[in-house]
């Protein structure tokens, strides 16, 4: 079964652009939709995963492919920043993560 547009990748009724792929996902990010941030620390995390390098000695158990990228990890890191574009574009669940953040540090700050 496949994801439908529907399922995933617009806004909705938060007037984003599409993103349905990781370059629609990054275009978003460098177009100021999600936290600042965001789109640097995308391009940070897909890299350190599709660069990760198999320890030699396990090399047979992957048919001597010098790397592996595990796919599903891929898949979550995209759905997180997806997740993260869409929150920072509903502003009342920004306004509340911005009032826990302010409460967390007050509290901090008392300690």
């Amino acid at each position: 079964m496949s994801a439908q547009p529907a399922e995933h990748g617009h806004g909705g009724g938060f007037g984003l652009p599409p993103m349905n792929t990781v370059q629609e996902l990054r275009a978003a990010l460098r177009a100021g939709h999600g936290f600042p941030g965001d789109a640097e620390r995308l391009d940070a995390e897909l890299a350190a995963q599709l660069l990760r390098r198999v320890p030699v000695d396990r090399l047979d158990q992957v048919d001597q492919v010098p790397a592996v990228v595990d796919l599903v990890q891929v898949a979550e890191i995209v759905a997180a920043y997806r997740g993260r574009v869409l929150l920072a574009a509903d502003r009342d669940a920004a306004d509340a993560i911005d009032e826990a953040v302010a409460d967390l540090l007050a509290r901090q700050g008392t300690e």
